[in-house]
């Protein structure tokens, strides 16, 4: 099972993190991202679900974060938020 889900409605691609996102998911989560995310689009994450991210993982993310017109977190969780802690980057999804 896939632990994410990418639902494009008009000019938002709604990425879904549920359970763990890591490396075994990177190359995958990066190759949907950039062949759906265009410039003009705005991501929304709901990482409500999210129970660990690694490094990889968020890595794909903020490079994804870099493509796209502007990007919004729906819903966060302790994971989202460890996450960016331990890696000490800001957080650039601006919550709704």
């Amino acid at each position: 099972m896939t632990p994410y889900a990418l639902n494009l409605v008009g000019l938002n691609l709604n990425l879904t993190l549920t359970g763990e996102i890591t490396i075994e998911h990177a190359r995958s989560l990066a190759e949907e991202l950039k062949s759906t995310l265009c410039s003009d689009h705005v991501l929304d994450v709901d990482a409500s679900q999210l129970t660990r991210i690694d490094a990889a993982g968020l890595q794909v993310l903020l490079s994804s974060a870099q493509s796209a017109a502007d990007t919004t977190l729906s819903a966060s969780s302790s994971a989202w938020t460890d996450a960016f802690t331990r890696y000490a980057s800001p957080d650039p999804f601006r919550i709704i």
